[in-house]
């Protein structure tokens, strides 16, 4: 199936779309968004310096039917799931979105129900287009760069006046391989504090709760959960948070889920591999002393 990939220059991101690519063709074509230089590994790239969803869905659309593209992949992002959708209303195209897996014989798979059931899709229509979920598959390695022809944007509807680039220091959450998030149980926005210098020896990110972010001791940006960021470290330290289904729906494919709670009748234990029922200001200072005898 002739596959076009549309994601903003990311060589994570990208890698894990072809990867999900491979199972429809052999080389995939790209529209790469944003500036920069596009990454090797496609047959046709094509570069647009726009990414307002309002502006790419109709050049998208009409590059689909000229290309005759018959599978069209984005991640599963706020920029991804927002342009997905449009590009399938005009299009009459089916879309399936938070793709979580894809078997050989190129069934679907995505989560629903707030992660309590799998549903399975066997497409019978092109176009067809795919959201994929971050780090549900694994990362081709993209070497080197390549040219590209720019993306003609004849008509922008919507016009950005002024852009704030939220910056997070370390590594950001979706990449991360050890999350340490905190809910309501912290106490206060002080007490993350403690929670990063844990999650800095093993190199990973802070994350939290819908709780903390409401109370306002985190930003938005750091939310994990249906309604915040979708992540799959190797491991979660879920730390004073009660495990709201919203919650573990954001932490379906984490690997391995450490719960430090005092309420040994949280939600949470259900969903993790250890359980510490105890207050974390005495198990927390504790993990720190010993990694960092560990080194």
């Amino acid at each position: 199936m002739k596959t076009l990939i549309v994601e903003k220059i990311d060589q994570n991101r990208l890698g894990e779309l072809v990867t999900v690519s491979r199972l429809f063709c052999e080389k995939p074509d790209l529209v790469a968004l944003g500036e920069g230089a596009v990454p090797a590994g496609f047959g046709k790239a094509f570069q647009a310096d726009n990414r307002i969803g309002a502006n790419l869905v109709s050049p998208l659309a009409e590059l689909i039917r000229q290309e005759a593209y018959e599978m069209i992949l984005l991640s599963a992002s706020t920029e991804g799931n927002g342009v997905a959708s449009c590009l399938a209303a005009i299009l009459s195209a089916p879309i399936v979105s938070e793709v979580t897996g894809i078997s050989n014989d190129q069934v679907i798979e995505k989560p629903i129900y707030g992660g309590k059931a799998l549903a399975r899709y066997k497409i019978n229509k092109t176009p067809s287009v795919l959201t994929i979920r971050r780090k549900y598959f694994e990362k081709a390695v993209l070497d080197g760069t390549m040219a590209s022809t720019p993306l003609n944007i004849s008509t922008r509807p919507v016009t950005l006046i002024d852009e704030i680039e939220q910056k997070t220091e370390g590594v950001p959450l979706e990449d991360a391989e050890f999350i340490a998030t905190g809910g309501r149980g912290m106490g206060s926005a002080d007490n993350f504090a403690m929670l990063k210098e844990m999650i800095d020896l093993l190199k990973g990110a802070v994350g939290a709760s819908r709780g903390a972010v409401d109370e306002g001791w985190m930003p938005p940006q750091l939310q994990i959960g249906q309604t915040g960021k979708i992540v799959a470290p190797t491991v979660y330290f879920a730390v004073g948070v009660s495990g709201a289904s919203q919650h573990l729906a954001g932490i379906s494919n984490a690997k391995c889920v450490v719960a430090i709670n005092k309420d040994e009748e949280a939600n949470i234990f259900n969903r993790a591999r250890f359980g510490i029922v105890e207050d974390y200001k005495k198990v927390i200072p504790a993990i720190i002393k010993v990694l960092k005898a560990e080194g």
